[in-house]
């Protein structure tokens, strides 16, 4: 049987060619269980269906057959003068595409892609009045902005099949998407979609089947999606599409072989990098001996920044076999200038201390941390910004606030405290959700955050206050005084930009996550787990990260934990939206779970800064 070249294979190679083979191989993907893509994957399934209850007259032309019988079927389908069909089958020279949504009138297809890629035909209609062609061109029109060139490519390569199999017909091709600038009426829409998983007999991958429960009519005329024409850009891209298909064919037929492609720091985050939970290593075959080189130049902060976009100085240390932190001199952490910027900096320290086997702080970090009065406060949100919007008027991918924990210090030796929220209603939860954290925290003390996530949030709020005839005056003058914007510094202090600047920890490696540092902090200092005993846990004698200590419930059939931010997100879906959401028992679990992982943000938050407080404060003499 012949192996064609899908438009997924495509978009994969386009990566890396050599993924192409470790694909058609099977090969494990960290993809495969990204929590993240699931998620994502569930907002664009809804988004395909809603955008096919706006044809009602498509035929579905279905899964459960043969690539090569669908084909044939979709072929036989548009014979007829008219036909709109769902899922519609091409293959075409070794290629195979299937179309979302295909209108055929006489010689003409209008072929629509679906996407759940965020739109904005306000920023569009600015985009062409600033002399752009649209939101995806370049300003001369000659280029593709890079964050759509997957998507264009996407819906070049079915333009490319379906022009291939009807030479003659005009084809017009179109994206489907979640347009930021609208809204709908329509209340608790998410919760109208059941989505479940068919395993098919004989195949590899589960299906995913898509049933709307509420009123098609009420939907079609009040829906959120935008139809874009992108003629121009498949036009433009077309040319490159067609080269890099034609490279990429040849190996799957008559035989599977692999596209050597160089290695590089792309390979920093190779999907198929299964390291010891499976013999098959995509990224062990490619690299060999140099995957388990110690420390790992691929572990240093930005490393592809190196000597420019795309880190040239370390591909070239790579092509070398030069692959060990160490290989790389410290005199080419330059900028293009010349100069030794802040991020090379940093780069350095890595370097050196890594090398040394210890941790580094700057001179000024003791007088940084002790010139923070107290009390100290250390928030977290839990959000969720998805593209099917959750309640009426809202806008696709609009944020929801649905979840805070906050732990307070009184001084560096007294008692902590911990308060918490959480939404467990189908409402619009912003509002409260500000307004019990305003109580908590008050107008006293500092309030440190990890990044700038709750900076983003509270300012979206006070937006959405406005936008909704939200009157609380109170409120708002607390979230102008909290937030940094403009010349306003507010009160919120990004404690990751205080790792970036001030402290190192050899075995965050070239990360500043709070999970990174946290456990490299709970690794080395034995007074934290001491501290919070209930958070030790180890496994064939090492010690776990306190988020994998996070005890699972049994929910269903499946034993459950939510440790990151995604899994959140998914469980916030299923208390509140899910078909389970009546269910007493089973919406306290996905509460317990959303509170015990939100709580040791918090608290991992409180472990750094009593790890810096130690190492800050000078010792007697």
């Amino acid at each position: 049987m012949p192996r064609y070249l899908s438009k997924s294979d495509f978009k994969l190679a386009q990566t890396c060619p050599t993924k192409l083979f470790y694909k058609k191989q099977d090969y494990p993907s960290e993809l495969n269980e990204d929590e993240y893509l699931m998620l994502l994957a569930d907002g664009g399934y809804m988004v395909e269906k809603i955008a096919k209850l706006l044809y009602p007259d498509g035929q579905e032309m279905g899964f459960d057959k043969s690539h090569d019988i669908a084909a044939q079927d979709t072929l036989q389908a548009l014979k007829a003068e008219k036909a709109t069909l769902f899922e519609a089958t091409f293959i075409s020279n070794g290629k195979l595409a299937r179309v979302d949504i295909l209108k055929k009138q006489g010689n003409e297809f209008r072929l629509i892609e679906v996407k759940a890629k965020s739109y904005n035909s306000e920023e569009d209609a600015q985009a062409k009045a600033s002399g752009y062609p649209n939101l995806f061109r370049t300003k001369r029109g000659n280029g593709i902005v890079s964050s759509w060139q997957e998507y264009l490519e996407d819906v070049t390569f079915q333009v490319m099949v379906l022009q291939e199999l009807f030479p003659k017909a005009v084809i017009k091709p179109f994206l489907m998407m979640p347009d930021k600038s609208k809204t709908t009426h329509i209340d608790l829409i998410h919760s109208l979609f059941r989505l479940r998983r068919v395993q098919q007999p004989g195949r590899k991958f589960t299906r995913v089947v898509v049933d709307f429960v509420g009123d098609d009519a009420k939907l079609r005329k009040d829906h959120f999606l935008s139809l874009v024409p992108v003629g121009g850009e498949v036009q433009l891209l077309l040319p490159e599409v067609k080269k890099a298909v034609a490279d990429y064919i040849p190996s799957l037929n008559p035989s599977l072989s692999k596209i050597a492609t160089p290695l590089s720091v792309a390979c920093r985050g190779c999907e198929y990098h299964a390291g010891d939970s499976d013999p098959r290593d995509g990224f062990r075959e490619c690299w060999g001996k140099l995957a388990d080189v110690k420390p790992h130049l691929l572990d240093l902060y930005h490393v592809s920044s190196i000597g420019g976009r795309g880190g040239p100085v370390a591909n070239a240390l790579i092509q070398e076999g030069k692959v060990n932190l160490f290989d790389l001199p410290k005199a080419l952490l330059v900028t293009t200038k010349g100069e030794v910027g802040e991020r090379n900096k940093r780069q350095i320290i890595q370097i050196d201390y890594t090398r040394k086997n210890a941790e580094w702080m700057s001179p000024e970090f003791p007088k940084i941390i002790r010139a923070f009065k107290y009390p100290l406060h250390f928030i977290d949100f839990e959000t969720t910004a998805i593209a099917v919007p959750y309640h009426a008027g809202m806008h696709p991918y609009e944020q929801v606030a649905f979840q805070w924990s906050c732990h307070r210090l009184d001084s560096p030796t007294g008692q902590l405290t911990h308060s918490e929220w959480i939404n467990t209603e189908d409402v619009f939860p912003n509002f409260a959700f500000a307004e019990s954290l305003m109580e908590c925290v008050g107008d006293a003390g500092i309030v440190f955050m990890w990044a700038t996530h709750e900076n983003t949030i509270l300012a979206t709020i006070l937006r959405q206050m406005t936008d909704r005839k939200y009157t609380n005056p109170k409120l708002a003058k607390w979230i102008k005084t909290m937030v940094r914007s403009g010349d306003n510094p507010g009160r919120l202090v990004d404690l990751n930009q205080l790792t970036v600047k001030h402290y190192f920890h050899p075995l965050m490696k070239g990360r500043t996550s709070i999970k990174k540092v946290s456990d490299a902090l709970w690794q080395t200092n034995p007074s934290l787990r001491k501290a919070f005993p209930e958070y030790v846990k180890e496994h064939e004698g090492a010690i776990l990260s306190p988020y994998d200590s996070l005890p699972p419930l049994q929910i269903g059939d499946q034993s459950v934990a939510v440790a990151e931010g995604t899994g959140a997100i998914r469980a916030y879906e299923a208390m509140v939206y899910g078909v389970e959401k009546d269910d007493p028992e089973t919406q306290d679990k996905w509460k317990r779970l959303l509170l015990q992982y939100c709580k040791l943000d918090t608290l991992s938050m409180v472990m750094v800064w009593r790890h810096w407080n130690q190492i800050t404060t000078p010792r007697p003499v």
